[in-house]
C-alpha cells in the first residue's frame, strides 16, 4: 500500500545538509547541499506574500540561504514540494478555503512538470493565481 501525502509529510526526514562528492545537476563537488524537509518548504511558501510567485530556483536558494548551505537539491526539493502541494489540494477539495492552506500556488509554476501531476493541473494552479490577483 502506498504511504498517503500526510503519512509522507509526516514522517519526511528533518531538513539536512551535506557535501556534495561530485557535481549533480547545478551544484559541484565539494558544496554543501540542503536536503530540505517538506516542513520547511512549507514554511517557506507560507512566507510568500499574496500576489507574489516563486519559481522552483528561488525557492531552493532561498532555502539553502535560510540555512547557510551552498545550494538545495533540486530533486528531493521538488519531491518535498510535491507533498506540500498534494497535502494543500486535498485540503481544498475537502471544504478548505484558499486561505486556510499553504498556498502552494504562489511556487508551483502553471507549465512545470510538477504542476501536471498534481490534482487538477496547470488549471488549478492558473485559477488560484489569479484569485489572488483580484
Amino acid at each position: 500500500m502506498t504511504a498517503s501525502w500526510q503519512q509522507r509529510f509526516d514522517s519526511a526526514r528533518p531538513t539536512y545538509t551535506r557535501v556534495n562528492e561530485k557535481r549533480f545537476a547545478d551544484l559541484e563537488a565539494g558544496t554543501s547541499v540542503l536536503i530540505p524537509s517538506p516542513q520547511d518548504i512549507e514554511r517557506e511558501i507560507n512566507g510568500v506574500g499574496s500576489g507574489e510567485t516563486i519559481d522552483l530556483s528561488e525557492l531552493r536558494v532561498r532555502l539553502a540561504n535560510r540555512h547557510g548551505a551552498d545550494g538545495s537539491c533540486p530533486v528531493m526539493t521538488g519531491m518535498n514540494l510535491r507533498i506540500v502541494a498534494e497535502l494543500s489540494f486535498e485540503a481544498l477539495d475537502c471544504g478548505a478555503a484558499p486561505d486556510e492552506v499553504t498556498p502552494v500556488w504562489r511556487a508551483v509554476c502553471p507549465t512545470s512538470n510538477l504542476a501536471t501531476k498534481l490534482r487538477g493541473g496547470s488549471d488549478r494552479l492558473t485559477a488560484l493565481i489569479a484569485g489572488e490577483s483580484c
